[in-house]
């Protein structure tokens, strides 16, 4: 009760990287513990993109249970132009969306071997010889021609 209590009076933690941790926590995960596997989980892949990926194993080596699980919390908009990484940290299945597990994963940063994919798939459908990007929505497509004045 007297760790609830100091948690309470002290508030949550004011690290930067703890911005990437979405609240609340378990009750008993203090921030400290989450600070210390977030620079484990980062010295890994030091991409919060892949916080999904890295901090699993840290905080299961910080502290020595299996039963935490990290979500993706991460937004973005269409554009790309913004962007918020945040990982959830929960115990167990408690609270668990049911639709969470039909979402397709990974839910990170694409990896460059799935950039290099793509440009392996736009390069084989491109027609040869044609390096250009096409002008209109199809290949091939114009506009019809104007309607015929009487």
């Amino acid at each position: 009760m007297i760790k609830s209590l100091v948690r309470t009076f002290r508030g949550p933690s004011q690290d930067p990287r703890m911005a990437y941790i979405s609240r609340p926590l378990p009750r008993d995960l203090p921030d400290e513990q989450v600070i210390a596997a977030l620079e484990l989980a980062l010295a890994v892949d030091p991409n919060p993109a892949y916080l999904v990926e890295t901090l699993p194993p840290a905080l299961r080596k910080l502290t020595g249970r299996d039963s935490l699980e990290v979500l993706d919390r991460s937004v973005r908009d269409v554009t790309g132009a913004f962007a918020k990484t945040m990982v959830m940290i929960r115990d167990g299945d408690v609270g668990r969306w049911p639709g969470y597990a039909a979402m397709s994963y990974p839910l990170i940063a694409p990896s460059a071997k799935a950039e290099e994919t793509r440009a392996a798939i736009v390069a084989a459908d491109a027609p040869e010889g044609s390096d250009a990007a096409p002008t209109g929505p199809k290949p091939g497509w114009a506009p019809p021609p104007p309607p015929a004045r009487r």
